[in-house]
Parts: structure tokens; sequence; C-alpha cells
């Protein structure tokens, strides 16, 4: 093998290797706990009071309102059956003389 083959399999394969540690390394990422700078607890705490208070309100509204007597009807389709025959059509006239 000359040497002008091998050089550019030699760049292939160090890339290949590079791509195959950047992958890695990702993929460890991927891994990890997060952190807890994503989120501060004091924003989190906010919003979880904020949606309980929102909770609540939705409870003394639905208290509020008066419950009426709503049923619901199900009415199903009547269903059709279909005959099907594999001998002759019974619609057929018979080609007897009598």
């Amino acid at each position: 093998m000359s040497r002008r083959h091998l050089f550019p399999i030699v760049v292939i394969l160090a890339a290949a290797f590079v791509a195959g540690l950047l992958a890695v390394s990702r993929t460890v990422a991927l891994g990890r706990p997060a952190s807890a700078a994503t989120a501060s607890d004091p924003a989190i705490a906010f919003r979880l009071k904020k949606l309980d208070r929102f909770e609540q309100s939705l409870r003394r509204q639905l208290a509020r309102t008066p419950k009426a007597q709503q049923s619901t009807v199900y009415r199903h389709a009547p269903s059709v059956s279909t005959s099907w025959s594999q001998g002759e059509d019974d619609h057929e006239e018979d080609d007897r003389d009598d």
C-alpha cells in the first residue's frame, strides 16, 4: 500500500475516532443527574404555591355552581346484519320446467 493511499485512510479513521469520542461523552452526560442550576428552589416553590391557589379557586368555583341534573344518554346505531351465502342466490328463478 502506498503512502498516497495510507494518508486518507488514517485521516478517515481519526475523524471516526473523534466522532466516537464525542458520541460517548454526550451519552455519558445524559446519565448524570440534572444540576440544581437549571431551576432554583424558590422559583419552584413560588410556582407550586401559585398553582395551589389556582386549584383552590377552581374548587371554590365548582362548589358555588348549582348541580344540575344532567344525564347523558348513549344511543347506539342499530346494528345491520348482512347475510352472505356461498351457494346460489336465493332470488334467482329456477330453470326447471314444471
